[in-house]
């Protein structure tokens, strides 16, 4: 740095705040993971340690202006683009009720388009244009939208569900639009490629869409009535507050909710399979031994007792006149007795009776409710007849089910069916082909493997999109604040993008698609895979195993966790050798895949292992949640101006908190010594350059 161009004083630059910024998010993120409070006993509060790690906090002045502003225009940003969601779903709310309408106009599953629906639809695309260029001009719009973003993913992985990449919210919404115009779904792909899942979070997605709507149509309409001089601020306002409360409700209701609650929201479900008959989806028909008793009340069969009694008695008055009085008692006794006996007997009989049970189809159709039908290609072709009628039928008519009757399909009934994929090189035993006009009564899409990018390092990616198998490998390691804590972070994100190019090339392989994609004349020595791929099951069970590095490393964590689980010998030996081509199970590190049985049996252990196994541990590094924002979704936006609110701190920066040259020289100097590799900066700043 030149003190001559300096003088007496020097500020920052703002690329240089930014960064020291940056780095108090790590620290903090850092200190938050070591410092985590969770209810403990005394014991192990008392004896619990820490790894060894040096602090070093930076208390600046201007940095904490920076962080105030930081707040407030993220704050403001937040702002702006809740108010164009708000927006976006008031106009999706109104475009659905439009749609409604024109069904129940031409009495069909389908929705005409109209001048309404035309407006709604043209309404939606200005907004959400308007949403993407916020995100893309503000670099707090940026942050807010993708923290959050990061910050869903996070929590929808702890709940076991769909990280909502490109791919599975492109599935999704072509799910449920099918199902909103009555077409029934058939989902086909691989093996762990989640067909069961996305079904599942469609057809519930699908049946909370039509909840809410009804219950948004009838609580805006109430409102209304109320407040016929209302504003569209006020219309908007209530809007949002009534749709934020419904969503809550029943997100809340997803994770806590009694099994009653959760039988209203979720669909029904049919595991298929060859034994599964006609009866077993719609009406199960069953013996049962039951008694024949009266349809009369308990007093009205007392009375009944009562009154052959004195009937009785009345008959024979003259025979028990003659009698003497204590014989008359011990008789009309034994009277009292034989009646009861057989009034009892003859309203305590017991015979065989024909119940009908309703099964999952009926009660879906009756109901309104989705239904999935798992393996449906594994269920007898015969059996899978019965569902004819009901899948050509519109949405408010009458479909006929044999042993019921015409039954009415209510509104929001859907049926999803779900398939193995069978292949030239890849055949599930007890599936079948569809039958060709069966299966045309459905939209059938082809469901597998989530996107990722077989090229390059990740240092050189520049289109983030493709790598959406990374994606969901960091926000698996996340913490629930959206920081990754993980050894050597530079040589680690490496290879767990390395994993995911692993990955998507067994899935290539599986699904026979490899061909294509390396551009072979002749299939004959393209390279297969029967019974194993690194799916995404099988590549998060990997990440368990490795356990953010804290006893073993990737190449240990693949074998014990994946590939020695392999039963098929040349689906092993494929396996292993692309392993090594994406940099695992190194000579230098004690493997070796060299063997002259490889492919010819199943490797254990010592075969591909040259000595004993040995691991050191690298320090553990953190990214703070804005590194891993930049890593998955890509570079902030460059300011093309900089905001009112940043001028003016700029300015009083510029007056009131200029700073000598020691304590600049001292700024810089921790730029390039912060609490991280600067070797790791530069690795990070790479990645975004080549990403601009």
């Amino acid at each position: 740095m030149d003190k001559k161009i300096l003088k007496d004083q020097a500020i920052p630059s703002l690329d240089e705040i930014q960064k020291l910024y940056e780095d108090a998010l790590r620290q903090e993120a850092a200190e938050d993971k070591e410092n985590s409070q969770l209810e403990s006993g005394e014991f192990f509060k008392s004896f619990r340690n820490y790894e060894d790690k040096r602090q070093d906090c930076l208390e600046n002045s201007i940095l904490k202006r920076y962080e105030n502003y930081l707040k407030t225009e993220k704050n403001y940003q937040k702002k702006l683009i809740e108010e164009l969601e708000n927006l976006i779903d008031y106009e999706k709310f109104f475009l659905e009720m439009e749609r409604n309408k024109s069904q129940e106009i031409y009495n069909g599953n389908f929705h005409a388009s109209t001048f309404q629906t035309r407006y709604r639809i043209d309404k939606i695309n200005e907004y959400s244009r308007k949403l993407k260029d916020l995100v893309n001009f503000s670099q707090e719009a940026w942050e807010f939208y993708y923290h959050r973003q990061l910050l869903r993913d996070i929590q929808t992985g702890y709940n076991k569900g769909l990280v909502e990449v490109n791919y599975v919210l492109t599935a999704k919404k072509k799910i449920i639009e099918s199902l909103k115009q009555a077409t029934p779904v058939y989902i086909i792909g691989h093996l762990g490629s989640g067909k069961t899942q996305i079904a599942r979070e469609a057809a519930i997605e699908f049946r909370l869409e039509n909840i809410i709507q009804k219950e948004l149509e009838e609580e805006m309409e109430k409102w209304f009535l109320k407040n016929k001089n209302a504003s569209q601020e006020e219309v908007l306002e209530k809007f949002r507050e009534i749709k934020e409360a419904r969503r809550n409700y029943y997100k809340k209701l997803l994770r806590e909710g009694n099994q009653e609650e959760m039988e209203y929201i979720n669909p029904y479900f049919i595991s298929g399979s060859y034994n599964l008959t006609y009866e077993d989806m719609f009406v199960e028909k069953t013996l049962s031994l039951e008694k024949a008793a009266a349809d009369e009340s308990n007093l009205e069969m007392i009375d009944e007792v009562v009154d052959q009694y004195f009937k009785w008695t009345k008959v024979h008055g003259k025979e028990l006149n003659d009698i003497d009085p204590e014989k008359q008692d011990l008789i009309k006794s034994k009277v009292w007795d034989s009646i009861s006996e057989i009034f009892i007997a003859r309203n305590t009989t017991y015979g065989t009776v024909v119940k009908k049970i309703e099964r999952e189809i009926l009660l879906a159709v009756k109901n309104g409710k989705p239904v999935i039908i798992d393996e449906l290609n594994t269920i007898a072709m015969q059996n899978l007849i019965g569902l004819n009628d009901i899948l050509q039928s519109k949405i408010g008519s009458k479909a006929y089910i044999t042993g019921v009757g015409p039954v009415k399909i209510q509104k929001g009934f859907g049926l999803i069916g779900t398939g193995n994929l069978s292949t030239e090189s890849v055949s599930y035993e007890a599936t079948n082909e569809l039958n060709p006009a069966f299966k045309s009564r459905f939209l059938t899409m082809e469901y597998n493997y989530v996107d990722q990018n077989t090229r390059g390092s990740l240092k050189n990616q520049v289109d983030n999109k493709k790598n959406e198998l990374f994606r969901i490998l960091l926000v698996r390691l996340a913490d629930n604040k959206g920081n990754l804590h993980i050894p050597t972070p530079r040589r680690t994100l490496e290879e767990l993008f390395n994993l995911t190019q692993l990955s998507r090339i067994t899935q290539e392989v599986f699904m026979g698609k490899l061909v294509a994609s390396e551009d072979k004349d002749s299939s004959s020595d393209m390279p297969k895979l029967k019974e194993s791929v690194l799916s995404l099951r099988n590549i998060l069970r990997v990440l368990d195993n490795w356990n953010l590095g804290e006893e073993k490393d990737l190449s240990l964590a693949l074998w014990d966790g994946f590939i020695s689980s392999i039963t098929n010998p040349k689906d092993q030996a494929y396996i292993l050798s692309q392993a090594v081509r994406f940099g695992f199970f190194k000579e230098s590190e004690g493997w070796t895949i060299k063997n002259e049985n490889l492919g010819k049996v199943s490797q254990e252990y010592e075969d591909v292992r040259t000595r004993p196994y040995e691991y050191t541990r690298g320090e553990t590094e953190t990214l703070s949640y804005l590194d891993l924002i930049k890593i998955i979704f890509g570079p902030a936006p460059e300011r093309k101006e900089l905001p009112d609110a940043l001028k003016e701190f700029l300015k009083e920066i510029d007056q009131e908190d200029k700073i000598s040259i020691e304590e600049y020289e001292n700024l810089d100097q921790r730029l390039n010594r912060l609490e991280h590799s600067k070797y790791l900066l530069d690795y990070l700043t790479d990645m975004e350059n080549n990403k601009k």
